[in-house]
């Protein structure tokens, strides 16, 4: 109980959907270089060990120096607060992967929300991006520019989708890190990202997305406050180009232009109330008539996030990311679509 209690904080905290500040925003200074130094010649990324049990998560996962049930897998990984080179920009984030030395291979994965809100904490490291480390991959994030001390200033899918591409050298740079197979799991806004990134692009082997983004215009309908508070403050040249910002943030509208070889997993709660239902239903018809490889899992009465059926989202993901990142499997699947019960 206290393990699912504990979830449910973190994925309130970490990974809500377009919690938005009530602000115009501004590229608030970064004091990365002050923090991080200047890259050397060639140096893509510099890494600073974190011990977990120091800070708030893992008091709250130790008892009597004693993990938790549940959170056995900590131990057997390392996780690691980073910044990159993006674009000539210092961006912030994490990686995390086994202790054991070995060939992995590598995991993206996308944060939701906007602005700070969503912004990477060692609670996702150790919580999400730690249980796939666990299962046997490098796991790395990006907080996106413009948030959480990195350079720059976000633009909600826009030059921001190259903070996410710009990891994949990044990784090379990594000890242990197999780039030859890269996957890439989005929450949320994380799904937009994943769908932008992964178009036209077939170094991504698999994807899973859970709760995503792929029809903003959709999102607008069903929240106006999107607009006013996101799509109007972050996107450049929104009032003039408002159409086609939002349908080059949109996988429903070139879902033609995503790849054949990458398999997407689309994991959603029916009563998800950030991203509604009919988002990854459209998509799911279009990935149908464009052949695009998927399986739609659909979450009866669940949340943002599938908080209720974290347990079996995780066992979907991970599974998926042995399958046909680890393992390169040729796509099999039986059925595309199919529903989980009320938990």
């Amino acid at each position: 109980m206290m393990r699912y209690k504990l979830f449910l904080l973190l994925t309130f905290l970490t990974n809500q959907v377009i919690i938005t500040a009530q602000h115009t925003h501004e590229t608030i200074p970064s004091t990365a270089r002050a923090d991080w130094g200047e890259f050397e010649k060639g140096e893509l990324l510099k890494t600073e060990l974190i011990d977990y049990k120091t800070t708030p998560i893992g008091k709250k996962i130790l008892k009597k120096d004693k993990l938790r049930k549940g959170f056995e897998y900590v131990d057997s990984i390392k996780i690691n607060r980073m910044v990159y080179n993006s674009d000539g920009l210092m961006v912030t984030g994490f990686v995390v992967q086994p202790k054991e030395k070995g060939n992995y291979p590598c995991i993206i994965y996308n944060r939701g929300g906007n602005r700070d809100m969503g912004s990477l904490l060692v609670g996702t490291a150790v919580v999400y991006m730690g249980k796939i480390a666990a299962a046997g991959f490098v796991v790395i994030a990006s907080n996106y520019r413009g948030n959480s001390n990195s350079e720059g200033k976000e633009e909600f899918g826009g030059s921001d989708v190259n903070d996410v591409l710009n990891l994949i050298p990044a990784l090379s740079q990594i000890e242990g890190a197999d780039t030859s197979k890269i996957g890439m799991f989005g929450i949320s806004r994380g799904g937009m990202m994943s769908y932008m990134t992964t178009r036209n692009n077939p170094q991504i082997k698999a994807v899973a997305v859970v709760g995503g983004m792929s029809n903003l215009f959709t999102m607008k309908r069903n929240r106006p406050d999107m607009e006013s508070h996101v799509y109007s403050a972050l996107i450049p040249n929104y009032e003039d180009d408002s159409e086609n910002q939002l349908e080059n943030r949109s996988a429903v509208f070139w879902a033609e232009e995503l790849p054949r070889s990458t398999k997407f997993l689309l994991l959603h709660g029916t009563h998800d109330k950030a991203v509604s239902i009919e988002e990854p239903r459209e998509l799911h018809n279009m990935f149908l008539e464009h052949n695009i490889n998927h399986v739609f899992i659909e979450y009866k009465r669940d949340n943002h996030g599938v908080r209720k059926n974290a347990e079996h989202a995780s066992e979907q993901i991970n599974s998926w990311f042995l399958k046909y990142v680890k393992n390169g499997a040729e796509f099999e699947e039986e059925e595309t679509r199919y529903a989980l019960p009320e938990k």
